[in-house]
């Protein structure tokens, strides 16, 4: 019968030890606000304009492709932003919501537009501005959408006549959006130094 070797006196781990990773460039407007437990990744630039939030547990990968966050955007938990695979930029306009669970490898989301949790926008899709892609609905790669549409139901589309015809609606999207941000720079303890 065959006897097994010493162990040896030193214990190797198979961990990648912190240092290795590299973090990648990042342009950090000082009133955005990072968690801590807000991961970014990659190799690629990636900027968050004023007053951008990334919520704990959401993601932006960089590995990629530049990701770039406008002004007043609330990234939730569990979210994931960039592109997975192959190459391509990640575009998110000012005053946007990406709620929890969802996916974007989008080359561009415009002003306004609000991606619902679970929801799903393919790599290179163009969404307009004042969008909406209520919860597990899914915008194909490639896919464009107009300004003002809603994606609902079984991925069924149409127009929102009410936020296109009344600007006066759209502002007080806007106001809602900076009260939002207000809240949330109070309430997440913010790490974005870890990343200047």
């Amino acid at each position: 019968m065959a006897t097994r070797p010493a162990p040896s006196a030193k214990r190797t781990s198979a961990a990648v030890p912190a240092e290795i990773f590299t973090r990648p460039p990042c342009k950090i407007h000082p009133s955005a606000v990072i968690s801590e437990k807000a991961q970014i990744t990659g190799t690629h630039t990636v900027e968050l304009c004023e007053d951008s939030i990334l919520h704990p547990h959401s993601r932006i990968r960089a590995e990629h492709g530049i990701v770039y966050i406008g002004k007043r955007t609330i990234i939730c938990g569990a979210t994931t932003v960039g592109v997975t695979e192959g190459e391509g930029n990640v575009i998110i306009g000012d005053e946007v919501i990406i709620e929890a669970g969802a996916t974007v490898e989008a080359k561009s989301v415009g002003d306004g537009t609000m991606i619902e949790a679970k929801a799903k926008i393919g790599k290179g899709a163009v969404i307009g501005k004042y969008c909406k892609i209520t919860p597990l609905c899914e915008v194909s790669a490639d896919d464009q959408l107009p300004d003002y549409t809603v994606v609902y139901g079984d991925n069924q589309r149409r127009y929102d006549q009410t936020l296109a015809d009344n600007p006066e609606v759209r502002q007080a999207q806007r106001k809602g959006q900076a009260l939002h941000v207000s809240t949330l720079q109070k309430l997440i303890p913010n790490a974005s130094h870890k990343w200047t």
